[in-house]
């Protein structure tokens, strides 16, 4: 059965060496919210998202991008929308494509001894309200058998 682990405090304080994972759009962009903080602390890893972005497009939705490890950490993106803002996709694609997105960061994160921490994704700018994602993520590490704690921090 699944362990989600519920944090105060920042996501930037998880152990080094750890998965922090958010969601993001295809469109290239970490303009604002705990995306704007990821962009100024991982200029690296916004950078390798922009390429894979410029690369990929809209083959990316639904998959996950693992940045390089950067600042003792591994930046991982849920790429859950084709775009944001006004033009974000509903929220029953985005909950579609985080179930994509998990299936791919969880088949290969399974066995490896990273830890996962997250921002309660989805429920910021794209709108989703954090008990709808949480199911999904739920019921995928039970689909998969991940054992191991994932995290959620909330400021």
């Amino acid at each position: 059965m699944a362990t989600i682990l519920n944090v105060k405090g920042s996501l930037f304080d998880a152990p080094k060496g750890s998965l922090l994972i958010h969601a993001v759009s295809t469109k290239s962009v970490w303009g604002s919210g705990i995306a704007l903080q990821f962009k100024a602390k991982f200029p690296e890893s916004f950078e390798f998202y922009q390429e894979m972005c410029k690369k990929e497009g809209m083959f990316l939705l639904g998959t996950t991008i693992f940045c390089p490890p950067e600042n003792d950490y591994n930046v991982t993106a849920l790429v859950t929308s084709l775009d944001y803002g006004d033009r974000k996709d509903s929220m029953a694609s985005i909950i579609r494509n985080t179930r994509f997105a998990l299936q791919n960061l969880l088949w290969l994160e399974k066995d490896r001894p990273t830890e996962l921490h997250s921002c309660k994704f989805n429920s910021g700018l794209f709108g989703v309200p954090w008990k709808e994602t949480e199911k999904v993520l739920i019921d995928e590490l039970d689909k998969c058998g991940y054992t191991k704690p994932w995290t959620v921090w909330e400021q």
